[in-house]
């Protein structure tokens, strides 16, 4: 079968790719897309590429890298993308001021290019984003169209569209299901690709935690804070609201690291922190659950109702139910090295037996097998 991904990447993650690389831009739509996989952001490749070892044709569009937009659309002879509107702001709270162009997804271009693969399934990990209109007509242009979701979804959109809905959080699946819809718990994973680009050199970092401190992650400052008062953490960050002047971890804060950084972070690690966003409710459901004991560092994460279903708690992972645990738990473990070694060994095994996105996709293809 044929599978195409629509999945958007950070904008700064994407900045970052066209910045280190300033001719591009101007490259071919292929080579752009080339630069922006070897970045390893996110999951639609690892996903496509799982496929393709399945068996299966599988491609990936990244709606938001504007600069391959455009480049496919020059070199398909369709509409580009439109070059954004000027936005009126106010300077310094009272001066009138013209702020840059933002682009603008073409979602037109994005049904074209739907058209031109002509995919048995399209896998949207942009529910959110995707608007209903155009969810309506890619539906139209595929045999079946499937949401992934593990995230808040803006109130008030129709997703009646979608033939599946799947997600590593079971109480969105239930949302889903009181609506009527098919959802099914398909839990995120880790490629195992990245051990091979982003091999283990040695793990220089005693404790690191890589991630955002926004509203959505309510108790996460304290977490590291108190951490932080007792082990020499280091944190890779590139959020920093809701992250006072005066906070004592902000001396310990690095440049953001997505994708092949953020892998390079947990193959340094000998432990990790974990701590999932509000969404998550009472459920582990997260990606750094699996990219974390797939590099192999000691997770350290938080506790949830289902943990002992994907890891065994205190021999694969190890898992805290305050700051203050949390904070004894790393201190004990970079002073028992050894042990911490055998719970992150354990992990690894663990993930890379059962936590793939060979695994993942297997499950998905036999959910999709039965609705076509």
């Amino acid at each position: 079968m044929r599978y195409l991904f629509i999945d958007t990447n950070y904008p700064a993650f994407l900045e970052s790719i066209y910045r280190d690389r300033p001719n591009l831009a101007s490259a071919p739509y292929e080579e752009q897309l080339a630069a922006i996989r070897e970045g390893m952001f996110g999951e639609a490749e690892f996903q496509a590429s799982a496929l393709r070892e399945l068996g299966h044709q599988a491609d990936v569009i990244v709606p938001n890298a504007h600069a391959a937009q455009r480049a496919w659309a020059t070199e398909h002879g369709v509409p580009g993308l439109a070059r954004g509107r000027w936005n009126l702001r106010l300077r310094r709270g009272a001066v009138p001021w013209l702020s840059r162009p933002r682009p603008e997804i073409s979602w037109e271009l994005i049904l074209q290019q739907v058209r031109e693969h002509r995919p048995d399934v399209v896998y949207v990990g942009i529910m959110g984003t995707l608007p209903s209109s155009v969810a309506a007509q890619m539906r139209r242009l595929t045999r079946l169209l499937v949401g992934q979701v593990a995230t808040e979804l803006p109130p008030g959109q129709d997703y009646g569209a979608y033939d599946l809905v799947v997600s590593a959080l079971p109480s969105l699946v239930q949302w889903f299901r009181d609506e009527g819809m098919a959802a099914e718990w398909l839990p995120l994973a880790f490629g195992p690709a990245a051990l091979a680009e982003v091999p283990v050199a040695g793990r220089d970092i005693p404790a690191s935690f890589v991630g955002s401190f926004g509203q959505q992650h309510p108790g996460r400052r304290e977490l590291m804070e108190t951490v932080a008062s007792t082990s020499p953490l280091q944190i890779w960050t590139g959020d920093l609201h809701g992250l006072p002047a005066d906070s004592p971890i902000r001396g310990m804060l690095k440049s953001a690291a997505w994708g092949r950084g953020m892998y390079e972070v947990l193959a340094r690690s000998r432990i990790t922190l974990n701590h999932h966003g509000a969404v998550a409710g009472p459920y582990a459901a997260n990606l750094r659950l699996y990219e974390a004991t797939g590099m192999g560092a000691l997770l350290v994460t938080d506790a949830k109702s289902n943990l002992s279903d994907l890891f065994k708690v205190g021999s694969e992972v190890v898992s805290y139910a305050s700051p203050q645990e949390c904070a004894g738990l790393v201190s004990y473990y970079l002073g028992h090295p050894g042990e911490a070694s055998k719970i992150a060994t354990a992990g690894q095994a663990r993930t890379l037996r059962d936590h793939t996105w060979h695994n993942r996709m297997d499950q998905l293809v036999r959910m999709i097998e039965t609705r076509l």
